[in-house]
């Protein structure tokens, strides 16, 4: 493979990459500690109990290790640890998300990141995983619309930009029925290509993602006291989930490949369109086993 050309944009994330990964990882060696909790948990008896941080922190080094490695042009290295990290991520969607759902009232499944989690194993091809994360999406999308009034969805899973493009993307891509209404309007770059994204016009095609990646791009910040960004973590800046499962779809579906003409969703798919296989992580394994095991109802996909 060529040398990458990344979208200038993600030379800010890179270098925030870099410190985090030699102050928290390295000198922290925060994945044997995050390896060790969950292990723990898989050890101990009863309903599965798991360290609050112990999954997303896990999944967390292996996704900043492949923006690093993507970064460095070292394609081959970074297979490993991007299916893991997807997988630990979309797990770690999955199992809040199911424990949530028989609750009454209580909505504790984050919106924006949640999605960008589920939307993983679709963005990889993953068929089996991506369809189980689609439902589960839709679902806690649903339990969102029963239990929150707009006035409190219009700020999350009710705003109208990824979560509700995702929602209705994926129900169409995986023929799962949806009631799903977002509080705010779809936004319209992400509306253009709901509309649009099977089309067999390259022209069309490149408008509509071009106008959806450059939002992202306006949207890949840090979130403050007063705002909530859609694209805070550094594999979704990197990874633009959203587009990139449209690209993903689009193959499955023997739809013509189009460039979109835009970095910030060619060069990712340059690495994810002819990803090669390898064995999953084995406490993600252990982890799947565990959760089907003590919830079977849920995970009968």
């Amino acid at each position: 493979m060529t040398k990458l050309k990344w979208h200038p944009s993600l030379k800010k994330t890179f270098k925030g990459c870099e410190v985090w990964w030699q102050s928290g990882m390295v000198k922290e060696n925060r994945r044997e500690a995050m390896s060790v909790l969950l292990a723990k948990s898989l050890e101990e008896d009863g309903r599965l109990k798991l360290h609050p941080y112990a999954l997303r922190g896990l999944a967390q080094t292996y996704t900043i290790e492949t923006c690093l490695l993507g970064a460095k042009n070292e394609v081959e290295a970074l297979v490993h640890p991007l299916r893991y990290g997807i997988q630990f991520r979309a797990v770690d969607f999955i199992f809040p998300a199911t424990r949530a759902l028989p609750s009454g009232h209580s909505q504790p499944v984050r919106a924006f990141e949640s999605s960008l989690m589920a939307v993983g194993p679709t963005m990889l091809s993953d068929w089996a995983l991506g369809r189980m994360c689609a439902y589960y999406l839709i679902q806690v999308a649903h339990k969102d619309m029963r239990v929150n009034l707009p006035t409190i969805r219009r700020e999350g899973w009710g705003k109208g930009t990824s979560d509700a493009f995702l929602i209705f993307l994926l129900s169409q891509a995986y023929d799962i029925p949806t009631h799903y209404e977002p509080a705010m309007p779809l936004i319209p770059p992400y509306q253009h290509l709901l509309k649009v994204w099977r089309t067999a016009d390259q022209g069309i095609f490149q408008h509509a993602m071009t106008e959806a990646a450059e939002f992202h791009i306006s949207r890949s910040k840090d979130s403050t006291d007063r705002v909530q960004y859609e694209f805070e973590h550094d594999i979704d800046r990197v990874y633009p989930g959203e587009l990139l499962a449209v690209q993903s779809l689009r193959q499955r579906d023997g739809l013509p490949e189009f460039e979109t003409g835009h970095l910030l969703v060619d060069t990712p798919w340059l690495i994810l369109r002819d990803l090669p296989e390898c064995e999953p992580h084995p406490l993600a394994l252990a982890l799947e086993a565990r959760l089907r095991s003590d919830d079977p109802e849920y995970w009968r996909f």
